[in-house]
């Protein structure tokens, strides 16, 4: 059956038929006038809806506000723009450690270069060997391609580079490539140089390959304006891309399921406080964490028909998740 359109009013009149309370209806048309009801309503109604009700239509619990929807919306809207921000501040960082790293051991440009990559097919890659250099060369023809695409948009640190000397160096490249790029660049590293650089930041290899497969997928979220609070890190319907378990999981006594793996803090919003706790510098983290904490406590304030608990829970927040600020 096709949507058919329908203007605010009817909007209005539908929420409110679904036991919506609307006290300033001049004041949510305007909200949702601007907000859009798709990402609004749509976006963020779930935790306001009665599970119990059986009906053919949606049916709010009891007491449910318009304002409380739009506060979910907002706290969305500002955990966004607060996690982009230190999400850029890691990937900065790994950025320039790794581009370092790299540079000092084989040169300026020979990150171009397949023999200064781990060729070698591991265990629990489904690949054959050929597959593995294949994968290694799109890699790099990834980065000639994303090269020469900066040279067309006249971007003047790579511009200089290759009209001055021919060759962009890694450290001035870095700044051009994603996140996702970044982490397969460094999956693809030679065992010793993964661990020289997840040295940096006190992981090993697969706890630097997980934090940043996982990273990549909030950090998306984030530049594409998705709805974060409830997000959690799946691919394609398929395996979730979690976060390795770490002591800080045990030292906040995160209960684990029937596969011996934390129920919180793997492949959720906290999963990413977890990953910043890890690699961020003190001073970093603590203001991450007022900041992130007073906004909680806002919303916490102005949800009335349903306990912050339940959006915690949503979050992937165990109980005692203030305590990760402590440990």
């Amino acid at each position: 059956m096709d949507k058919v359109y329908s203007s605010t009013d009817d909007q209005i009149h539908i929420l409110r038929s679904r036991g919506m309370t609307i006290a300033d209806a001049a004041c949510a048309k305007r909200t949702i006038d601007l907000e859009n009801y798709y990402n609004l309503i749509n976006g963020y109604k779930q935790p306001f809806l009665d599970s119990t009700y059986s009906g053919s239509d949606e049916r709010y619990i009891s007491g449910t506000k318009f304002e409380e929807i739009h506060s979910l919306y907002l706290f969305d809207r500002e955990l966004r723009n607060l996690f982009i921000r230190y999400i850029l501040e890691l990937e900065n960082n790994v950025k320039s450690v790794l581009a370092h790293d790299f540079s000092a051991k084989y040169g300026h440009e020979n990150y171009l270069k397949i023999a200064h990559f781990d060729i070698s097919v591991k265990r629990w890659e489904k690949m054959t060997a050929s597959q593995k250099i294949g994968a290694i060369s799109a890699l790099i023809s990834g980065l000639q391609h994303e090269i020469a695409r900066q040279l067309s948009k006249n971007n003047p640190m790579i511009s200089h580079y290759m009209l001055e000397y021919g060759y962009v160096p890694l450290w001035v490249l870095v700044n051009a490539l994603s996140l996702g790029t970044i982490g397969i660049f460094y999956s693809y590293l030679k065992q010793k140089d993964q661990n020289d650089i997840g040295r940096h930041f006190l992981l090993k290899p697969e706890e630097m390959n997980s934090f940043l497969q996982v990273l990549t997928i909030y950090r998306n979220a984030c530049a594409h304006d998705e709805r974060l609070y409830n997000l959690k890190s799946l691919r394609n319907n398929m395996k979730p891309n979690s976060i390795r378990t770490l002591s800080l999981h045990g030292k906040l006594g995160i209960p684990v399921n029937s596969s011996n793996n934390p129920i919180y803090g793997k492949n959720d919003l906290f999963a990413i406080i977890i990953i910043f706790k890890t690699m961020l510098p003190k001073k970093s983290f603590d203001t991450f964490f007022m900041a992130l904490k007073k906004l909680t406590d806002e919303l916490a304030v102005r949800l009335c028909t349903i306990p912050f608990q339940s959006i915690e829970r949503e979050m992937g927040f165990p109980p005692n998740w203030a305590d990760i600020s402590k440990v």
